[in-house]
């Protein structure tokens, strides 16, 4: 169990992990990409798109899903005779978006560009002759432009303007637009219908499933192990192998099944979250010196991101009025009421019975107010003081490997260890104690499943087994008084 509040640490954990990189960084690295069935799908298709010469392609995702990094695969896979540019600042002028593209394609210097005293007609009569001399090379221009919902329409337009040049294969510049949803928005102006009747194919990136998000996660960590070598050099090889045997003898970082589920339920299956998520539960592990990032680490590491969990907050709509779904929402809170106030009327009227058979003489007493429904709190060990307000009545379950002590006394000390809110998770902690040699114990109060260990019949012996317990990284615990 890794504690909420993790002390910071001046070095990086990728050392300690035995990580030739960090595994879930938020730079673009086609090395690290994973080739989910959605990925693989949009892909195939854009690829195929630009090797029949289709004027126009879209493809949007919402933020975080990847599309940059899909741009640089398609980058990867052009055939080499393809002339690329790519717009990563989608709100230039018309001119400014000439001369970056012209700058791409080697026409013009990168430093003459910025003050090259040429006309819109200079420009594009420039643009015109480039393309047609590519007829005679079988090649032809291809132009990526990155967050293209940005992209003013006269813009677009004078894109598709120079797109009209074709060759006996088809357009001699293909144009793919990159960008959120609202691309579709943007192309569904009237100013842009030329544009929009040019789009052959449109594809959109969608979430990682479950299933994906675990196997993304353990195919970084895989990656981030190998060292990447781009040097001839044979030294420098070797020491990049000798990297990676080191690599291969530390031992790893794992998460926990319960931890994948986690970075499922809170990202939503979308790529960037899932790195941010794991990159900050990977620098709590490695500042605690634990192994295993489980389901806790990861809800402080959205805590600690302001990540919303999806299970709490959805995006979807509320039902409207007179929907089939506000039907079934209103039938529902009709049925609680009635049953509701046929539960309220059944207890009134067995409190008059009682009062009726009350025998005479005996004193009555008024039972106390309910408490207050509060809140579960975090998952946390409780204090001394929770614990000792703790109701005596409780379910416990003992360590059967564990015999109870003969020589306990009457003011024998335990150690709250940990609570959590499933009885799995408080089982699991009570195995992996026990098979370290601990005499642990689980019990259930008050809805909260306990992991205790003791009785001690002192407190040195108890703070003896408390430094044990941070030893292993279970800090935060309490020694109590032993409740009978």
């Amino acid at each position: 169990m890794i504690p909420e509040q993790p002390v910071p640490r001046s070095d990086g954990y990728e050392q300690f992990f035995g990580f030739a990189e960090p595994p879930f960084s938020l730079s673009v690295n086609p090395r690290f990409r994973f080739a989910s069935a959605g990925h693989e799908q949009v892909l195939s298709e854009v690829v195929y798109g630009l090797e029949r010469r289709e004027p126009v392609i879209v493809v949007t995702g919402d933020i975080g899903m990847g599309k940059t990094l899909l741009c640089r695969t398609v980058l990867e896979r052009l055939p080499r005779k393809t002339f690329l540019s790519v717009i990563s600042d989608p709100l230039l002028g018309r001119d400014d978006l000439l001369k970056r593209m012209l700058e791409d394609f080697g026409i013009i210097s990168a430093e003459n560009a910025a003050t090259i005293p040429a006309s819109r007609h200079d420009l594009t009569q420039a643009m015109d002759a480039f393309l047609l001399s590519l007829a005679q090379l079988d090649a032809h221009g291809v132009v990526i432009i990155d967050e293209a919902q940005h992209v003013q329409p006269e813009v677009l337009e004078q894109i598709r303007l120079l797109a009209n040049t074709h060759d006996n294969r088809g357009t001699l510049l293909q144009i793919v637009l990159v960008g959120q949803p609202s691309l579709q928005t943007l192309l569904e102006q009237p100013e842009l219908r030329q544009v929009r009747q040019r789009v052959t194919r449109c594809v959109s990136l969608n979430a990682l499933t479950d299933d994906e998000v675990r196997r993304y996660i353990a195919h970084r960590l895989a990656v981030a192990r190998v060292p990447e070598t781009r040097s001839l050099s044979a030294g420098l090889d070797d020491l990049a192998h000798e990297l990676a045997g080191w690599n291969e003898s530390c031992r790893p970082v794992t998460f926990s099944d319960e931890g994948m589920d986690a970075v499922a339920r809170i990202s939503r299956g979308i790529p960037r979250v899932v790195n941010l998520l794991c990159d900050r539960a990977l620098e709590s592990a490695f500042a605690h010196g634990a192994r295993t990032v489980d389901a806790q680490s990861i809800e402080t590491a959205a805590t600690s991101l302001h990540l919303a969990d999806s299970g709490a907050a959805t995006s979807e709509p509320a039902p409207t009025p007179g929907s089939p779904r506000a039907a079934r929402y209103a039938i529902g809170v009709a049925a609680l009421v009635v049953v509701g106030g046929i539960v309220w009327f059944g207890s009134r009227e067995m409190g008059r019975r009682r009062s009726v058979q009350q025998p005479t003489g005996l004193a009555t007493t008024t039972p106390p107010p309910a408490a207050a429904t509060q809140p579960p709190p975090p998952l946390r060990a409780p204090s001394a003081a929770q614990t000792e307000a703790v109701p005596p009545a409780s379910t416990e379950r003992p360590n059967p490997s564990a015999a109870a002590s003969t020589e306990e006394t009457s003011d024998a000390l335990e150690i709250l260890v940990a609570s959590f809110h499933t009885e799995g998770r408080a089982s699991e902690v009570v195995n992996q104690l026990t098979n370290a040699g601990h005499r642990v114990r689980q019990r259930s109060i008050g809805g909260w499943q306990q992991v205790v260990a003791g009785p001690f019949a002192s407190r040195a012996a108890a703070e003896d087994a408390q430094r044990r317990f941070e030893r292993e990284g279970f800090t935060g615990t309490k020694i109590v008084s032993r409740a009978r």
